[in-house]
């Protein structure tokens, strides 16, 4: 029997939120992305709220940099405050921390709530700031959001600086990136850098790659693992049952499923994140016939990682991805393997 359980979050209008920043023993946690932390963010009073900035480059970090040992310390026994742009990837953030909790007996927090609207409803409720501290990154044409009674915006409010002369400033103007491949975020560049920072942007990195600092490596909470063996502990599967359910161990070799019959291997790769070495397409014993399943070999354990992660669709399919580690005493790929452009067609 299959049972949903639908979770509500608190939401705090904006007074209550403020007022929430000042109890002792709370965490207030920023879900956006550093580059959007890095010219805005809250700052709570003395004897308030610590605030944590995740130094994450996309959202899909966030679990990892959440699952790791030194955030569950600091999260521990404490209540938690989560605010994001407009309040939908707090949405998410809550509804994770409250499935790490109830999966793990260990770690637990006090309340967890969030503010409704985000910081841009926030800042329209206080339009001196707040507790608000320098501009609120947008990804429309505005760029960024002050507050409306704000007399000015002091450039080291945030602790933002340009990437080129590390002069403070906390505006992205000039669409520049990241040059590191696997990074590409914004980065700032003020204005009297702007006219030459074309010509070098080989020089062009954000913090987290100056500081050769990233998340990546970092394991996944393992929320189903967690939720089949309390299944196991309460009765609900054997013991067996849940290890064959649980996902496999990382691994280069990855099981794709759910192709289309149009795939070939040029359509695979260009929608794998990392490097392809081999794809082993896989047919029915007996037919002969391919059923849209094949093995992928990726260049390294990162590279698989990189590839789970991601959302990949092939002719607007969206494919299933597990690791697929080979068994002990299994050649793979197999001696007679021959790599093909398109599946098999029997003959």
């Amino acid at each position: 029997m299959l049972i949903i359980i639908t979770l509500t979050f608190p939401h705090i209008i904006k007074n209550r939120y403020h007022k929430f920043m000042e109890k002792p023993n709370t965490v207030i946690i920023d879900v956006r992305n550093k580059y959007e932390s890095d010219i805005g963010h809250f700052q709570p009073p003395p004897g308030g709220a610590e605030l944590l900035l995740p130094p994450m480059r996309n959202s899909h970090e966030f679990p990892k940099w959440l699952n790791a040992p030194e955030t569950r310390a600091k999260l521990q026994g404490r209540d938690v405050m989560m605010y994001c742009t407009g309040g939908i990837r707090c949405e998410r953030a809550t509804a994770l921390l409250d499935q790490m909790t109830a999966l793990d007996p260990g770690f637990k927090t006090g309340d967890v709530v969030m503010a409704r609207g985000g910081i841009d409803r926030y800042i329209k409720t206080f339009p001196d700031g707040g507790y608000w501290r320098g501009k609120n990154f947008l990804f429309d044409r505005r760029f960024e959001q002050v507050a409306e009674n704000k007399e000015a915006i002091v450039e080291t409010e945030a602790g933002g600086f340009c990437c080129l002369c590390k002069r403070p400033c906390s505006e992205y103007r000039g669409a520049f990136k990241c040059i590191n491949v696997g990074c590409r975020v914004p980065v700032i560049v003020c204005p009297n850098c702007q006219d030459g920072a074309r010509a070098v942007t080989q020089e062009l990195q954000c913090p987290l790659c100056e500081d050769d600092f990233q998340l990546r490596d970092l394991p996944l909470p393992d929320l189903k693992g967690q939720r089949l063996q309390r299944m196991a502990d309460e009765g609900l599967l054997t013991q067996g049952q849940a290890r064959k359910k649980i996902r496999a161990a990382p691994s280069a070799r990855l099981f794709v499923g759910r192709l289309p019959l149009t795939v070939n291997l040029g359509s695979l790769k260009r929608r794998m994140a990392g490097e392809v070495t081999a794809v082993q397409w896989l047919t029915d014993r007996e037919t002969g016939l391919f059923y849209g399943s094949c093995f992928v070999q990726m260049a390294s354990v990162e590279d698989a990682t990189m590839a789970i992660e991601q959302e990949i669709k092939v002719d607007g399919k969206k494919a299933r991805v597990n690791y697929s580690p080979i068994p002990d005493g299994t050649v793979w790929p197999p001696p007679n393997f021959e790599q093909l452009e398109r599946p098999p067609i029997p003959c």
